[in-house]
């Protein structure tokens, strides 16, 4: 079993070392399969995330869906405890929020469970579904309330874990697929919830 911690510090530098080009070459793969996904199950209203410290870009999904009918939200966190999703139209118009990453203007906020799919990002996920983000709980505590919804954890490949388990607590969410720059990975992750 991988302790959180040292894969956390693992992860974060390895992914700090990450050229510019290739960063955008992955994040523009990862939001092609992520988009090609959303379309072909007829989802409507899926979430991504607006990326940091080298995250993959899935943002660039804002651009794939210009005139297209398919809802997409970025989370708008408040403090630790309080985080909702707000309809992103153009990524030009953006505040920032609690934690300083940058959220829609706009007060289109929808219900969690209305939403159909989940683009979560993480250091480190395993293929049981396990998932080590920055150890702040957010994306746990939100996605209790969307437990019909499809969970999809976004990274690098190099930062999923094939072969051992990633320490986790009894509040932690499990994902149901794993999205890298390779594809789409299906984990075994019952139960999701604990």
């Amino acid at each position: 079993m991988i302790k959180k911690n040292a894969i956390r510090n693992t992860m974060k530098d390895k992914r700090n070392r990450l050229s510019e080009p290739l960063i955008m070459t992955c994040s523009l793969e990862i939001t092609k399969i992520a988009y090609d996904y959303i379309v072909v199950n007829s989802f409507k209203n899926a979430a991504i995330y607006m990326s940091i410290k080298n995250e993959v870009r899935i943002e660039y999904m804002v651009a794939l869906n210009k005139g297209r009918a398919i809802n997409i939200f970025l989370p708008v966190c408040k403090n630790y405890n309080d985080i909702y999703f707000n309809k992103i139209d153009d990524i030009n118009c953006m505040q920032k929020d609690y934690f300083g990453i940058s959220c829609p203007k706009n007060d289109c906020a929808t219900a969690v469970k209305e939403i159909e799919v989940f683009f979560i990002p993480g250091l480190a996920f395993d293929m049981s579904g396990n998932r080590v983000g920055y150890g702040k709980g957010c994306y746990d505590g939100i996605l209790t309330k969307a437990e019909e919804s499809l969970f999809i954890g976004v990274c690098y490949e190099f930062q999923l874990i094939f072969n051992d388990v990633l320490e986790q607590n009894s509040h932690d969410i499990k994902m149901d697929y794993i999205l890298t720059e390779k594809g789409m990975y299906k984990v075994n992750n019952l139960p999701r919830f604990r």
